[in-house]
């Protein structure tokens, strides 16, 4: 800024040493016809050294100074956003890879809870195979105990049947026909009876 300062000044005193040597002061008359000095056709030829001189001033400026400035700082930028997209694929494998174990974690589980939900069911399976072989197991006990007791419940009826009708025979015979027979006798006719009804 300091030396853009500088230049103008110094460009603003040649201008001025020209004008002099020309003899354009202002006291001639001739020189200064009240139009725009830039204009003056016998200025053209300082106008264009200066013009060279500032246009090599600007470009030597820009070429060492500001030119690799702004590449360093582009290059700075492109360094930092190839960082950036580095980092972001990184970052992306990463979580690729993650939901990948993750997929596989959850695949796991859910192969262990099959697993163990199939050796619950078969172990639910044969707790109740066993458990309903124990219960026909003791239907047929119980069954069979009670056809035992039916079996001793009959006989009892058909012996106490047999002694009621020994002795249901024996009072028949005695009022029908007026013989008095003796128990055994009775016992004898009523198993002949049962015998035939068999």
């Amino acid at each position: 800024m300091r030396t853009a300062s500088a230049l103008a000044a110094a460009s603003v005193l040649l201008a001025d040493a020209a004008r002099a040597a020309t003899g354009g002061d202002g006291a001639g008359g001739e020189a200064t016809s009240g139009g725009l000095p830039q204009l003056d056709p016998s200025s053209y030829p300082s106008q264009i050294f200066w013009l060279i001189i500032a246009f090599a001033l600007l470009y030597w400026l820009l070429a060492k100074r500001a030119l690799p400035r702004v590449a360093d700082i582009l290059e700075t930028r492109q360094d930092r956003i190839a960082a950036d997209l580095d980092r972001a694929q990184s970052l992306r494998q990463e979580a690729e890879e993650a939901m990948a174990r993750h997929e596989k974690l959850v695949a796991d589980a859910q192969a262990r809870a099959r697993a163990e939900l199939d050796a619950a069911n078969e172990r639910i399976r044969a707790d109740a195979a066993r458990q309903e072989a124990e219960l026909e197991r003791s239907l047929a006990r119980q069954l069979a105990e009670a056809d035992q007791r039916i079996a001793a419940a009959r006989e009892d009826a058909l012996k106490a049947l047999e002694d009621v009708a020994r002795d249901a025979s024996r009072e028949a015979v005695g009022r029908l026909v007026g013989v008095d027979i003796t128990t055994e006798e009775a016992a004898r006719v009523v198993a002949d009876v049962r015998k035939q009804a068999a």
